[in-house]
């Protein structure tokens, strides 16, 4: 027999002795007590005594006991191990208490694992055996083991009423877990009545959306057939005036008042054929602005001129906003040669006009009128609307080449007042209209002369001014009723007439701001010159230009996209095909992008002082609607947003307080968190730069800069 066997013997027979009290003594140690208790409740591990019990909570107390205790695996009662011991009432700590009762709620029935009570516990209670629930072992009683199934007759002494009650605590959770099944089951039976009537209101503003449509359709048809009408009725008009005027012209050029050059201004060949050399954009790409990016790229790049597809892409947006686009960078880094590049690629005209410093007024954009010659002397820009007003349906780019050499605001101002109509064409105004009636007038009444003079000598209708002048009765007849002395005086006349009437065919009182031009600004930045004004900024879009030499062309080589297609030739693109001057999008406050814009302006651009109101938020809804239509992805058209129309503005002293009283290092901060949080997941091919990286490149050299955070310093 083992030592353990023997001493084990010696307590059983000892408990035996004094079964009548409770031991006087604890001269047992803890790992004998536990492997007692172990034999006398058959437990095999007396590390791990595992008991089922019922839960008793003490009334007004925190604490509670595990009573009425069952073997874990065989649900047998499990008896005192000595008479007067209270092992079978197992002490429920606070602690314990309370974790189960937020897990588990009312639960009635437990398992855990028991451990000794404290020896000044066991002590203080005169119970060697007293026992207390190991810490994170009480769980509810959720299921019967296994083991217990083999159970007869769960009525017998043996068997407790724990097992019923057992049963009874899983039929209640079982219960409570079929009223939740119910209780979800009435939610998606609601959900389903509500969506079922959602539905049927849908199917209502359907019906009655389609037939607003119809009706719509029906009112479309009845103003297209009166526009047909009434354009039927101004070209009836229009041939009548112009019968009249090609017979008086005709006159005026034999008379030598006009060239038949300045005749065919007047009377442009109408629905003449598009004799431009390419591949026509329509037919090629099927109106596709993602592959007219593509071709044009590989179009430039087989011509030795180098963009990313990005910039290509970006820079064809902003085109079909209608906006004023300023192109910012360093001098030889692309600017020019973008526009002039492009021009020619989408077969349209391009205009360098180059910016003086001493440019102050409108007259240096557009030229002045000089009332002692009756004359209007046109700049190279007002050429150049002219000029694109002569082939509406060709594309124009005027090009304002070292734009900030002098202050944009006050040469640009007028014309830039004129940009921001948006429903109609708007209307440039150069001089009097009454210089041009009285022009006219002249011109009617030197017709009606020579005409009554020749009448008089009885010179032919298709005599000329030379032929009236070398006749001697009718020039006699032309100076006398037109009260001149001298012939000289009729010659004098003759000329002055000439020179207004050519006048007034080149360059007109006013005319409409031509639809198919597109006007962008240059700007390099240094010393020499002056930064955009915010009344500037806040109606552009700034596109910066990157040193080029630091691009991996290489890399870029890769996006080239192979075209069957003659690539020396330009795809040729109509006025309509970039895009037309619309209203910009409403102000939809339920517009996620609008949400977005508007909380960057409320809580980090306005407390900074960097003003971003209805036009600037109604302009970047405007390219991110013509970046859908070119399948930009709207993380990479907020981006570009951020990038042309924020980012530009911000010049201000990080280290100074804000108008909230934050530090405005702190809001800078805030503002580049946020836009890196509506960015996420912003593929960095889609743009040219991203905006977050920008954002601290700012602030890493304000850093060096006495804190200073200036978009436009390098």
């Amino acid at each position: 027999m083992t030592a353990e066997s023997i001493q084990q013997n010696e307590l059983i027979a000892a408990s035996e002795e004094d079964s009548r009290q409770a031991p006087s003594s604890f001269t047992w140690s803890e790992v004998d007590l536990r492997k007692y208790l172990a034999q006398a409740w058959n437990q095999h591990d007396p590390s791990h005594i595992k008991v089922i019990g019922r839960l008793r909570l003490v009334e007004g107390r925190s604490f509670g006991y595990l009573e009425d205790l069952h073997h874990a695996d065989t649900g047998i009662r499990l008896p005192p191990p000595l008479e007067n011991s209270r092992a079978s009432q197992v002490f429920v700590q606070p602690s314990e208490l309370k974790g189960f009762q937020k897990r588990w709620g009312d639960e009635t029935f437990a398992f855990a694992e028991l451990d000794l009570s404290p020896l000044e516990e066991r002590e203080k209670r005169g119970d060697p055996f007293a026992c207390m629930v190991r810490a994170q072992t009480l769980e509810p009683l959720s299921h019967i083991p296994e083991s217990w199934w083999g159970i007869q007759n769960i009525e017998s002494e043996a068997m407790p009423l724990v097992v019923a009650k057992a049963r009874q605590a899983i039929e209640d959770r079982l219960h409570r877990e079929t009223s939740e099944a119910e209780e979800k089951l009435r939610t998606a039976r609601s959900a389903l009545e509500a969506a079922v009537s959602e539905k049927k209101s849908l199917d209502d503003e359907c019906g009655r959306i389609t037939l607003e449509v119809g009706q719509r359709i029906e009112r479309i048809a009845a103003l297209d057939a009166e526009f047909v009408l009434r354009r039927n009725t101004l070209e009836n008009r229009f041939r009548e005036l112009e019968a009249f005027l090609r017979e008086r012209g005709e006159r005026m050029v034999a008379l030598d008042l006009v060239d038949r050059t300045d005749l065919e201004k007047v009377f442009p060949p109408i629905g003449s054929p598009d004799a431009r050399e390419g591949h026509r954009f329509r037919e090629a790409l099927g109106g596709d602005i993602q592959r007219l990016a593509s071709y044009i790229q590989a179009h430039l790049w087989h011509k030795g001129i180098r963009y990313t597809r990005a910039q290509l892409l970006d820079f064809i947006t902003l085109l079909r906003t209608n906006d004023l686009i300023v192109l910012a960078g360093d001098s030889g880094s692309g600017k020019t040669s973008l526009v002039k590049s492009v021009a020619s690629a989408v077969g349209g005209r391009c205009t360098i006009v180059p910016v003086k410093p001493n440019w102050t007024g409108s007259d240096d954009l557009l030229g002045y009128y000089n009332p002692i010659e009756r004359r209007y002397h046109p700049s190279q820009f007002l050429l150049a609307l002219l000029e694109a007003a002569r082939e509406p349906e060709i594309p124009h780019f005027i090009c304002l080449d070292e734009m900030n050499l002098a202050r944009v605001e006050y040469y640009f101002a007028d014309f830039l007042s004129l940009l921001e109509t948006r429903g109609e064409t708007p209307w440039i105004h150069l001089y009097s209209a009454a210089e041009e009636r009285q022009a006219v007038i002249d011109n009617k009444i030197f017709l009606a002369l020579e005409e009554e003079a020749r009448k008089r000598s009885g010179l032919p209708d298709d005599a000329s001014f030379n032929d009236i002048l070398m006749h001697d009765q009718a020039n006699l007849e032309l100076r006398r009723l037109a009260g001149f002395q001298e012939a000289d005086t009729v010659l004098n006349h003759h000329a002055k007439i000439r020179r207004t009437i050519s006048g007034l065919i080149d360059i007109p009182a006013g005319f409409r701001f031509p639809a198919n031009v597109w006007i962008i600004g240059a700007i390099n930045v240094d010393e020499t010159t002056h930064y955009l004004s915010p009344k500037i900024l806040d109606r552009a879009h700034v596109m910066r230009f990157r040193n080029p030499v630091l691009t991996d062309w290489d890399e870029v080589e890769g996006e080239l996209e192979e075209f069957d297609l003659d690539l020396d030739l330009p795809m040729n693109m109509l006025a309509t095909d970039i895009g037309v001057r619309a209203e910009y999008p409403i102000f939809d406050q339920a517009d996620p992008q609008v949400k977005l814009l508007v909380g960057l302006a409320r809580n980090y651009l306005d407390p900074l002082g960097i003003e971003f109101g209805l036009r600037a938020i109604r302009q970047s809804l405007n390219y991110i609607r013509r970046g859908e239509e070119a399948d930009i992805w709207s993380v990479a058209a907020l981006n570009n947003v951020v990038l042309h129309k924020i980012l530009p503005k911000i010049i201000l002293d990080t280290e100074k307080a804000s108008s909230n009283g934050q530090k405005r290092r702190d809001l800078l901060i805030g503002l580049r968190d946020s836009i890196a949080e509506a960015l996420e997941g912003l593929d960095p091919s889609d743009v040219t730069e991203s905006a977050v990286d920008s954002l601290d490149q700012l602030l890493a050299r304000s850093e060096g800069n006495n804190g200073i955070a200036n978009f436009w310093a390098r």
